[in-house]
Parts: structure tokens; sequence; C-alpha cells
């Protein structure tokens, strides 16, 4: 009885997918037959395998990449496969598992492209579900009544967990919080009652500005905005409220006019509305995303410069790919948080439709471990600071928000190894090398 799916794969370069693939598939019911699993010390014994192709199996399924694309001995088992497959009468019987994002259709072996093509370059889950919708058709993929959950636990540990278990070593981590280094002296809330014009557009104001009863909270002094509101030069600074910004910062403050908190957030606000002003200034490009401005430099930046840590920008086919980058403070740590994006562009410009940016955003951040988005964000904070060092943030008349070039740093009382990956990612860029980087947007919650 043809009851078993054979996953046939490049080893040991697929290995990592050909696990992953056949441990799901167990997991569900599935019976797999697969040499990382099956065949001891992972050896190939070619009339064993071809017994299986032959007489057991009821799906082929070939772990497509550059590797499985040439290599011979996955040829041979396809040869085979073809040949049983005109047996079964199964015109579904070989499934290309597409895992590759770099091998494209006109170089796939042409024994291959006449078979079922299914995307796994992408998402691994996403592709799993479209695998068993095939298994699902006639002729259905039998499945295990009872499946010895004890001995797939095993293989977990034995195989796909093998040499991916923390261990007892200290390590320094970088993040993506940037300390504050200086903040404004204080925080003006200013009475401008009667000196406003009727529909004035506040963000025309040089500084950051934020509403609050009907009064201006703002870095800036009562007399910065005289040239956008002429009216105030006869404003009585008596009128406005001064808040020390490091006792706001330390939950100082609370009166019968504003909370410490609402003082926070319009801190929060301004801080990120200055943010995004300082960066509009420079000769970067910008894109709206949702809730946020992500930043990027444009393409000549690579001509120009050379980066001790990564490039910033690169070619996707017939558009350019640009790291880019936004920010936004976070007080309660006193950190600006750095996010890391990806924008594409053409001639140029980057691209409107949202469609074409988030396409590309996946199929060019795939090919990015956490060492490569660590150093591109190195790259664009090292442009934007100044030669001491320190990125400054403009949000008031001479009023800056200081925060340093250099990462927060975390240590780590365990270590994590990975031989597959920490190869792949030396091959891919052996001239970027360090620590790893951690994202994080609370420290309390990780």
């Amino acid at each position: 009885m043809r009851n078993k799916i054979f996953i046939s794969h490049a080893n040991p370069e697929d290995n990592d997918q050909a696990r992953w693939i056949g441990l799901q598939l167990m997991t569900l019911g599935y019976e797999v037959w697969c040499d990382v699993i099956n065949l001891k010390g992972g050896e190939k014994f070619w009339k064993e395998i071809e017994n299986e192709i032959r007489n057991n199996t009821c799906k082929f399924l070939y772990v497509l990449t550059n590797y499985s694309n040439q290599r011979e001995g996955c040829l041979n088992e396809l040869s085979v496969a073809e040949a049983t497959e005109k047996v079964t009468g199964d015109n579904r019987f070989i499934v290309s598992l597409h895992f590759d994002p770099d091998l494209t259709y006109d170089n796939v072996n042409i024994n291959l492209k006449r078979k079922i093509d299914l995307n796994f370059k992408t998402d691994w889950q996403q592709g799993l579900k479209e695998l068993l919708s095939i298994f699902d058709d006639e002729p259905k993929v039998p499945i295990q009544k009872d499946p010895d959950f004890d001995l797939i636990h095993n293989y977990w540990n034995a195989i796909y967990l093998n040499d991916r278990k923390p261990i007892e070593k200290e390590e320094t981590y970088s993040s993506n919080w940037f300390e504050f280094i200086k903040f404004p002296e204080n925080l003006y809330i200013h009475n401008f009652k009667g000196m406003i014009p009727r529909g004035f557009e506040w963000n025309k104001m040089p500084y950051p500005t934020y509403g609050y009863k009907r009064c201006t909270a703002t870095f800036g002094s009562y007399n910065s905005f005289v040239e956008q509101l002429p009216k105030t030069k006869s404003y009585n600074q008596n009128n406005s409220r001064i808040y020390n910004t490091l006792n706001v910062l330390n939950d100082g403050y609370e009166d019968d006019f504003i909370s410490n908190r609402t003082l926070l957030n319009i801190i929060n606000n301004l801080i990120s509305t200055g943010f995004v002003n300082s960066m509009k200034q420079r000769d970067i490009l910008s894109y709206d995303m949702s809730g946020k401005v992500a930043f990027c430099f444009p393409k000549d930046i690579n001509n120009e410069k050379m980066f001790s840590f990564g490039q910033l920008v690169g070619k996707l086919k017939e558009r350019n790919w640009h790291f880019a980058f936004s920010g936004f403070p976070d007080l309660l740590h006193n950190v600006c948080v750095m996010q890391s994006h990806i924008l594409l562009s053409e001639e140029g410009s980057l691209l409107s439709s949202k469609k074409g940016q988030q396409a590309g955003r996946r199929r060019q951040g795939a090919n990015w471990w956490n060492k490569h988005w660590k150093h591109k964000l190195l790259s664009s904070v090292a442009n934007l600071v100044e030669t001491d060092g320190i990125l400054k943030i403009e949000v008031g008349d001479n009023n800056f928000v200081m925060v340093s070039g250099i990462p927060v740093s975390f240590k780590s009382a365990v270590s994590y190894v990975d031989p597959d990956e920490a190869k792949e990612a030396l091959d891919d860029f052996p001239e970027e090398e360090g620590d790893e980087v951690v994202e994080v947007t609370n420290v309390a919650d990780e």
C-alpha cells in the first residue's frame, strides 16, 4: 500500500527545510520518509531510497532550491519518481516546494516545470496549507489514525532541535534603543487666546506644538512664533505656564490645570513630531506608513560613502531597495526607538503603490538575518549623527532633544548557537560581523 510521503532535498544544504516540512506532516498524522529522519547517520542508501519511491510513496515532495535544482542525487530521485508517476496514474504525484526566492522559474529544471509548484519562498505556513489542500484531493493521502506523538517528540528533540538549544555563556545583545542624553530645560504652555487667526495651520509652525485647553504647548518660548503669529508681539509672558522637563519626566508635577501624565503625553508628541520634522529637513526620502513616517537615503549614497556596517541601497531587478527607519520616543525607558523597514524606488522616486512596496519588502527582507538589519540601522544612524556622535532633534528655538548614536546593549546569561544560520549569514555577508540585534518595545514584556 502506498501510504508514505517522500521528501527529496539537497543534503546538507536543504536539511532544515526538509526537517521542518517532514516533522510538520508527521505531527498531522502523515507517514513520512526523508533521509534526515529515516536513515541513520544521514547516509543515503540508494537501494532503500529507490524502493521507497517505487513501492511505498503516494506523494513525492521536491524541496526546490538552487542546490537541489542541480544536485545529481536529487535529480536521480526525481527520475525514479517520474517513472513511478506513470505507474500510479496520479498526475499530482510529484509536488515541487519552491523555497528559494533567488531561483527564478526560467532557471528551474525542465522536468520540474511541468509539475505543481507551491510557493514556500515567503511563507512556509501558507505553503504547507496549500500542500494539505492537494493531499485532500483525489487520490487522498492516507492519515494514520493514531500518530505516535512520543516518537515525533523525540524526532523534534533529536533532529530539529539538535545544536539549537541555549548554552550557558554570557552574551551581549545590541538593541534598537538609543538613549536620550539631553532634553530642553522647560516645557511651555502659552495662552495665545485671541492672537491666533481662525483656521490657522499649526503644521506650518517652525517648531512642534500641541494644543491643550485652547493653549499651545511647546518647547519654544512665547516669542518663537512672532513671524507666524504677529499679534504675539504684545503677548504677556506671565500668561505662560512653565514646567521643568526633567521634573515632568520624573513624575514631579500634578496641579489643577494639567496632570503629569498629560504633560508626558505632550512631551512624547512634541518629540515624535520633532523627529519627523528634523528628518524631513535632511536630504533623504520620506514615506508615509500606517501611523508613522519612514525615511531612507537616496540611491546615490552608496556611490558617495563607504559604510563600515552595511549598505543602505541596492538593486532589486529594475528597482532599488532602500533600508529605511522610523523613530519614536519611549519616555518610560528614556530611549528613542528606531524601527527598521525596507522601501522600494523606481527611477529615483519611492513607489506609491502600497502593494508593490509590501511585496518587494517581503522578498528583499527574506534574505536578511538579524545582524544585517542591525548593521544597516547602525549605518543609517552613523549618517544622522553629528561629529560628536549625537543625533539632534530640533524641538524649539535653539532647543534640541539629544540622542546617543550608540545603541543600548543588554547582557544575557545564556547564548544560542545555530551553526547553519551562522554559516549562511557569514557566507552571504562576510564583511559584516558583530553582536546580534534585538528589537525591543518594552523590556518588562520580554
